[in-house]
């Protein structure tokens, strides 16, 4: 078991939302981040506000990649490997429904570049991601791998597609295989089932566009009546990464208010 300051983490999808939420909680718990997205001017702000949290106490390395692409994963990773001897954490925070453009878009309508683009976005990254991860943790015999699934893999929900739907219960999948295999080695593999959060792009995509009455009707449909925020699903995801989770693995932890 590692002392909590000398664990190096990796984070997907740290440039906005959760994926944000979980680097700036990660950041007084571990020795080193290293932060991975697409959007290089957002992980420059993530970096900047991680910089003015943490008083330059952690060590930061960032990487502008698509991590959907095979040949841009095996390349961070590699280079990630150059200047560590260890990856204590990885944190899977990249996914979304609308990556096609069109997020609820009926099955008998989608093309089939528009349900690959949402397994690429949701499933294909987190695998390569924890492929990358595996060898190195199992050298070391511990790592904590938290990948994020969605109460939409129920295939409730009439806003989003049949492909998010299935890519996040793929996830589910994925994560309770995964856990099975690595757990011989010290490794732990969970999921955190987020419910609609109000990251900035929800908000923006969703929420402000819908009437005071959808938004009402949608809150009473909670139990808790409210949306999380960023932060909530980062906590759960930040325990789940850390020893106080040290006998907990191949579980999908839903984060949606009782939802």
């Amino acid at each position: 078991m590692r002392h909590k300051r000398e664990k190096i983490a990796v984070i997907s999808g740290a440039a906005h939302g959760i994926g944000k939420a979980v680097a700036l909680l990660l950041a007084e718990q571990v020795k080193a981040l290293i932060l991975i997205d697409i959007d290089a001017e957002g992980l420059a702000r993530t970096h900047a506000q991680l910089n003015e949290k943490s008083g330059n106490t952690v060590a930061l390395s960032v990487y502008t990649a698509d991590v959907t692409q095979e040949a841009e994963v095996r390349q961070v990773f590699a280079e990630i490997r150059d200047i560590y001897s260890h990856i204590d954490i990885l944190i899977n925070a990249v996914g979304g429904s609308s990556s096609s453009g069109q997020s609820g878009v009926l099955t008998e309508d989608m093309s089939l570049q528009q349900w690959q683009s949402l397994f690429s976005l949701n499933l294909n990254s987190a695998f390569l991601c924890c492929r990358e991860v595996i060898p190195v943790m199992k050298k070391q015999g511990y790592g904590r791998i938290v990948n994020f699934s969605s109460i939409a893999r129920h295939g409730r929900r009439d806003k989003v597609s049949s492909a998010y739907a299935a890519s996040k219960a793929g996830i589910d999948g994925f994560t309770r295989k995964l856990a099975r295999e690595v757990a011989p080695f010290g490794i732990t593999c969970n999921a955190v089932a987020s419910g609609i959060t109000l990251t900035g792009r929800i908000k923006e995509e969703f929420w402000n566009k819908r009437s005071g009455a959808e938004q009402n009707a949608l809150l009473e449909s909670i139990p808790l009546r409210r949306l999380s925020s960023p932060e909530e699903q980062a906590q759960v995801a930040v325990f789940l990464a850390s020893d106080a989770a040290s006998y907990l693995t191949g579980q999908i932890i839903e984060v949606s208010g009782g939802l």
